[in-house]
């Protein structure tokens, strides 16, 4: 009775009482839900700060570990020379700003006539300096030093813990290390760079959401690499260390009983470092703190039901949006990486007097993993197309990273087995992905129309030859260039490639593709298949098209085929229209002299005798014989052996407008046009012997070209002249 005469006599009590109680539920069920929130905004916003670290980092050591692995190659050519390893690591610490030091240690005793520790040193010392040294000529046993001990027993390439360098950096530093092996795989020393940890404290402390946050990074075996040593980080690795996952997150109290968000996640690639970022829960939850002490009245007082609406409505938007922003920023990275895949591929046809060439590429997703890519240089075209396995994303990676390598191996090496071995090697090398491309790449010599290529695995280029002269159209050839059966790149990195040879008719076009335009498929899963590739290329030719019309007419026929059908599978086409420029000689004169040096005399005054017959202007005249001269002087000094007698043949042509040098011998084959340009900013003593020579012919002519047909190297220059008045 007197319980129900109290409910009776205070509802009104009973009932903001209630809704008292009720209020402070939904605002701790609010505050909970909201923490949650903020908690997974927080996981995104420390995943995203410490991916953006990652990427920056893996650039830097990327860097590093590209430029080391290339210069073992280098080193290893030169194993001949001790003394021009010191040319090498200077080189390799000059044009690398983010080498403190790097060097070349070899086996003891590898040199005979040297140091038995013999390991040549560059290392930066001030803004502009480099000094070189010799490492082990004070008797520095480097052999039981990890950056030499784990490549040399383990074969393979290798980032040393961080130490500090007394003898040659004389600083903090980590180094990466690659072994150099000679012509029979055994492993005579190890190519290091040495990299500074100073700048990883700037790059782990950049761009903080909270300004209490604390980053560290160590090695695989939990050594400081770059913050503070403090309790914290103490504190925290003794729990990674019991933790046997490389990546997430973990909470912990401080020396204060304050509780910290502790996230870690490794670094990859060739290191083992682990990035860890620790945040103070009062700076992640202190907003939310306060507002709910400052809104806990007025929502008792009077935002009770509006406050039951809003929990409930934005619970609902909160999920909303956060599916919308998810797929934002999705589709905003697959649309920045598209951008970036599209600006690696050439922008714009390629035309000019003896050639014209047009690439396209239309991915099936918003990335790709086909690749083509070409370029001229010293009168020769370079192209290439291939076809990743697989799509999306990781394709898209290593298509960037084949395009890389194509024009870094390309730019001193003109045969095309040389520089599908070089992409091969590099495919092959950490590929635990076992992704592969099918590859085909090619040099046209320009002026001559022959083609030099190698095939791995990838489908053969077809050759459209008109069958008519004059303005009346006619039937075409169409045949495929015959290719030997190389497996693709990344399977095995003990294939050898060979180069096959073509002659490519004047007025031909090349027209290569990738297996999403023969296996573009229709509604009825019928595929569009080569013969109707051949029946468009037909056509084109009767028409004579250029590359550009022949892609877009071939395209138009895929889309009136394909019709609503999704595409499948990433399609590009590359074509290629020659068109050889015509020379026609009025005025030819040629010499034939022995390599002999006195013949130079009796050279100097026939190239005088040419010009003023040919009514070269005195100033260009001049120009000429020095150029030539050098070059003809050039075959006297290397071409045959010495002691062995040859003939140097020069023959000088005029059309009145183009002055051409063909200087033909029949000695050892030697492309000077593969040589890397000397380096003139570099003083005599640092700068590596040769090259000035070519440097030169090539300030001096227009175009400069090397072939080697018929056991004989012929080198062709090119000038435009002026006939003096």
């Amino acid at each position: 009775m007197w319980l129900k005469g109290f409910f009776q006599h205070n509802t009104s009590l009973i009932v903001i009482i209630a809704a008292a109680l009720l209020i402070e539920l939904t605002s701790g069920v609010m505050y909970y839900s909201s923490q949650n929130i903020i908690q997974k905004m927080v996981d995104r916003l420390v995943t995203r700060e410490m991916n953006a670290i990652y990427l920056c980092i893996r650039n830097q050591l990327a860097k590093v570990e590209v430029t080391v692995d290339n210069m073992a190659w280098v080193v290893a050519d030169g194993l001949a020379e001790p003394d021009g390893i010191f040319d090498v690591v200077q080189k390799m610490v000059n044009h690398n700003p983010s080498f403190w030091g790097s060097g070349v240690a070899f086996v003891p005793g590898y040199y005979p006539g040297t140091d038995k520790f013999y390991e040549p040193y560059a290392v930066r010392r001030g803004q502009d300096s480099i000094q070189s040294m010799q490492l082990g000529a004070d008797g520095v046993d480097y052999t039981q030093d990890e950056y030499f001990r784990i490549p040399v027993t383990q074969g393979k390439a290798h980032w040393s813990e961080p130490y500090f360098d007394h003898e040659g950096a004389k600083n903090f530093i980590t180094t990466y290390g690659v072994p150099v092996r000679d012509s029979l795989n055994k492993v005579v020393g190890v190519v290091y760079a040495d990299i500074a940890l100073a700048w990883l404290d700037d790059i782990i402390n950049e761009e903080k959401v909270y300004k209490s946050t604390q980053r560290f990074l160590v090695t695989g075996n939990y050594h400081l690499l770059a913050g503070e040593d403090c309790l914290i980080f103490r504190t925290a690795l003794e729990k990674l260390k019991a933790d046997e996952d490389k990546s997430g997150y973990f909470t912990m109290d401080d020396e204060h009983g304050n509780k910290k968000h502790v996230y870690f996640t490794p670094v990859g690639g060739m290191t083992s470092w682990m990035l860890i970022n620790v945040l103070d829960d009062s700076d992640v939850f202190r907003k939310l703190r306060m507002i709910r002490l400052s809104l806990l009245l007025p929502l008792m007082l009077g935002l009770f039901f509006a406050g039951v609406i809003v929990w409930r409505s934005s619970r609902n938007l909160e999920r909303l949006r956060r599916v919308n922003a998810e797929k934002d920023r999705i589709d905003g990275e697959l649309r920045v990486a598209s951008e970036i895949q599209q600006s690696m591929l050439p922008r714009q046809q390629l035309h000019q007097e003896d050639v014209d060439i047009c690439g396209s590429q239309v991915p099936a997703r918003e990335v790709g993993g086909d690749i083509y890519d070409y370029y001229i240089r010293d009168e020769k075209l370079f192209f290439c197309i291939g076809d990743v396995s697989g799509k999306g994303a990781a394709s898209a990676m290593l298509m960037g990273v084949i395009h890389a390598l194509f024009r870094a191996a390309s730019a001193h090496e003109s045969n095309p087995a040389h520089i599908a071995q070089a992409l091969n090697e590099a495919s092959c090398r950490g590929n635990e992905s076992n992704m592969f491309v099918t590859f085909f790449v090619g040099v046209l010599d320009l002026p001559t129309g022959r083609l030099r290529y190698c095939d791995a695995g990838h489908d053969a280029p077809l050759v459209v030859s008109a069958n008519s002269a004059g303005d009346t159209p006619a039937e075409s050839t169409i045949v495929p260039l015959p290719v030997n059966p190389h497996l693709p790149l990344g399977v095995f990195d003990d294939v050898q490639y060979g180069v096959q040879e073509a002659q490519i008719p004047p007025e031909s076009t090349i027209f290569l593709y990738t297996d999403g335009l023969t296996e573009a498929m229709n509604a009825g899963r019928k595929q569009f298949g080569l013969e109707r590739i051949r029946e468009q290329l037909g056509q084109c030719a009767q028409r004579r098209l250029m590359p550009k019309e022949i892609q877009d007419t071939i395209m138009e026929a895929v889309h009136q085929f394909v019709g609503d059908a999704e595409q499948s599978d990433d399609l590009t086409m590359l074509a290629i229209r020659y068109t050889p420029k015509l020379f026609e000689s009025t005025q030819t004169e040629t010499l034939t002299i022995k390599n002999d040096v006195h013949e130079v005399t009796r050279f100097s005054t026939f190239m005088k005798t040419v010009t003023e017959k040919f009514g070269i202007e005195q100033s260009l005249a001049r120009q000429l014989r020095l150029a030539v001269e050098e070059a003809v002087v050039n075959v006297i000094d290397y071409a045959y052996p010495i002691g062995t007698e040859g003939e140097i043949e020069v023959q000088m042509m005029s059309d009145g407008k183009v002055m051409k040098v063909v200087i033909t011998d029949a000695g050892v084959p030697f492309d000077p046009t593969a040589k890397e340009k000397a380096d003139t900013t570099l003083s005599a003593e640092d700068r590596q012997i040769g090259g000035l020579g070519i440097l030169l012919v090539r300030e001096l002519m227009d175009t400069i070209n090397y072939e080697r047909a018929d056991g004989k190297n012929v080198l062709t220059l090119v000038k435009e002249m002026k006939s003096e008045k």
